[in-house]
């Protein structure tokens, strides 16, 4: 017996389960083959002298360690995925993810080696990564729940998205849900995609959001990479303020040249802590404000950065 996170109503499901084994191990060597080539990005940082090369091979780890961590995540998606049936609604497991499909709006069932040529997916190239959003020329949309690949998947069709999937046991899957149809639903069941933690937050819908944060964070990166570019050619010495005739009045170490984007970086890591806490609370324009403030300082500090950087003393 269990209980709708639709609906509140009990109801008893068959559960139909998944053979992810390759999925995950693929995922699980994907990932440490990442990392691997984030070790040796660092290594190569610590090795090298300061310079471009220094900021494209941070960049390069940081980038690594990002995608292991996307990597992982999705690792663990896959091992934990089910399908679940009764007369009011097909459900989804695929990790945190619960999407809720009311059977009264199931309108057939198919397997998907009808209609395999024409099915499109841009996905992960691993073994058994058969998730994402594709699409057929028929069907409209699909959202793909799988780990086998399409010539081993049903298809769930409704009005307004597809559904594929890949239960172990196809068979009995196939005579369960077509038993379900034929009986007919009991109880209204909404759809429903349901996330549960930070994936949840309502900030990675925004898309308002996501480009001001992108901005200010491409520019202190940006500021960074200039820094370290400029770095093994300036001298010991470099003009740090100008009198008012233009001439040179106090010197400083060239490592001042890392101070635009460090203090661009402390700006950026402000403004997006005290922004989150306003979108969380519903302050929207608030916390856009903030994120665009932080954006236009870095463009004030790598005006800075650029002063440094090439009005050098002679």
């Amino acid at each position: 017996m269990r209980v709708s996170p639709a609906t509140g109503f009990a109801f008893v499901m068959n559960v139909f389960e998944v053979d992810s084994r390759l999925a995950f191990t693929s995922g699980v060597v994907a990932a440490v083959i990442v990392v691997f080539g984030a070790i040796a990005f660092s290594i190569a940082v610590a090795l090298i002298p300061l310079s471009g090369f220094t900021f494209l091979f941070t960049l390069g780890a940081i980038t690594l360690l990002a995608l292991a961590t996307w990597l992982g995540y999705q690792t663990y998606q896959l091992a934990h995925i089910s399908y679940a049936l009764d007369r009011n609604a097909f459900v989804i497991r695929w990790g945190a993810l619960r999407e809720i499909v009311p059977m009264g709006d199931v309108q057939r069932v198919i397997t998907a080696d009808e209609i395999t040529d024409e099915l499109r997916l841009l996905r992960p190239p691993l073994p058994g990564w058969w998730f994402g959003v594709g699409s057929h020329p028929a069907l409209g949309k699909v959202r793909f729940y799988a780990t086998e690949p399409p010539d081993q998947q049903i298809i769930v069709v409704t009005p307004e998205c597809s559904y594929a999937v890949s239960p172990y046991d196809i068979e009995a899957f196939l005579d369960a849900f077509r038993i379900r149809l034929e009986m007919r639903p009991t109880q209204n069941v909404a759809h429903a995609r349901l996330l549960s933690g930070f994936a949840n937050w309502r900030i990675w819908r925004d898309r308002t959001a996501l480009t001001l944060l992108f901005l200010a964070i491409a520019l202190n990166l940006a500021l960074f990479g200039l820094s370290a570019t400029r770095f093994p050619a300036a001298p010991a010495q470099i003009a740090l303020h100008f009198d008012a005739s233009g001439s040179v009045d106090r010197l400083g170490e060239k490592s001042q040249l890392f101070v635009p984007p460090v203090l661009g970086l402390l700006t950026l890591a402000v403004s997006l802590i005290f922004g989150l806490v306003l979108y969380r609370k519903g302050e929207t324009l608030a916390a856009f404000m903030l994120w665009g403030g932080s954006a236009a300082m870095q463009l004030l500090f790598f005006a800075a950065a650029l002063t440094l950087g090439f009005t050098l003393p002679s």
